[in-house]
């Protein structure tokens, strides 16, 4: 059986960035939301990034996610659908890391 994998982007600030590429994965900074969102298109990503009101972010990056994980964990409430044409996916921290023995 092939495992498909889907791109997503988050759009992110320098403190979180940093964190990523110093644990390889997404964590909870200090007074940060344990809710991450990405969108599923780099250049709506790219775009929200580039908002005035989103002075702190520094950073998009893309995480391949394995489409069978995604149906699981993932949910896809539609934030912004005039931003987020190809929509936006959400994952809570706890349940991510709970799901993978973390």
């Amino acid at each position: 059986m092939e495992n498909k994998t889907i791109s997503l982007f988050r759009a992110m600030g320098a403190g979180e960035f940093e964190s990523v590429i110093q644990t390889k994965t997404f964590t909870v900074l200090s007074g940060k939301s344990e809710v991450k969102y990405f969108g599923l298109d780099f250049d709506e990503t790219l775009h929200f990034a580039d908002k005035a009101f989103n002075t702190d972010l520094v950073a998009v990056v893309e995480v391949k996610v394995s489409k069978s994980v995604l149906e699981k964990i993932g949910d896809f409430t539609h934030v912004d659908p005039f931003l987020f044409k190809h929509g936006t996916e959400r994952f809570n921290l706890k349940t991510l890391m709970s799901l993978i023995g973390l």
